[in-house]
């Protein structure tokens, strides 16, 4: 026989294979620019949604039909709502002066005077059952004509109704204001008011 060489069919996956090795660089490289191209194509492409458009549509057609009814006066309160009183109606509306209100020390002002230092916040029935003792601070703000404008327990709590019941009676109480360069102000005061069972 003459020298003829017979080639073989190489297969798909030897050259493959055999393109792989010879340009091992050339090929890591483009594969790698190829998966970066990817990440950053869905890392920074925002989701949509197709449906996003038809809801904004929907939400704006059902805010312009909402109507705001102004309520009437003479209506009666529906199930959920509270009837209040004139008082509860003003107490409701924050006086500006608490804004305002100061800690007298600080200041530099005379301390308010408890006019009614007798009438003190009594035990309730469920602290006494519970044998609950301890001391709790109310921070109470005292107008510029000795009325109280707020009552609120600050720090520990000591639960079965206390707070409660020592907010109700110092609401009540009226004090001489605190004063300042011969100005009565209005202040915040630390009430600490200590229970304990005989």
């Amino acid at each position: 026989m003459s020298g003829t060489v017979v080639t073989q069919k190489r297969s798909k996956r030897e050259r493959i294979h055999r393109f792989i090795d010879r340009y091992r660089m050339e090929t890591g490289l483009g594969i790698s620019a190829v998966i970066q191209a990817l990440i950053i194509l869905f890392w920074f492409t925002p989701h949509l949604e197709t449906d996003s458009l038809d809801d904004l549509v929907e939400e704006v057609a059902f805010i312009d039909n909402v109507q705001i009814q102004e309520p009437t006066t003479d209506s009666k309160p529906t199930d959920g709502d509270f009837d209040l009183t004139d008082k509860e109606k003003e107490e409701k509306k924050e006086d500006p002066r608490i804004a305002g209100a100061s800690d007298p020390i600080v200041s530099g002002a005379t301390s308010p005077v408890d006019l009614s230092p007798n009438v003190r916040p009594e035990y309730t029935s469920e602290a006494k059952a519970l044998g609950v003792t301890g001391t709790m601070t109310l921070e109470v703000i005292i107008s510029n004509t000795g009325e109280v404008l707020r009552v609120r327990s600050v720090g520990k709590q000591l639960g079965g109704g206390l707070e409660e019941e020592a907010i109700k009676v110092y609401r009540r109480k009226r004090f001489s204001p605190s004063v300042l360069e011969g100005k009565p102000i209005t202040v915040k005061v630390l009430v600490p008011i200590r229970f304990t069972l005989n």
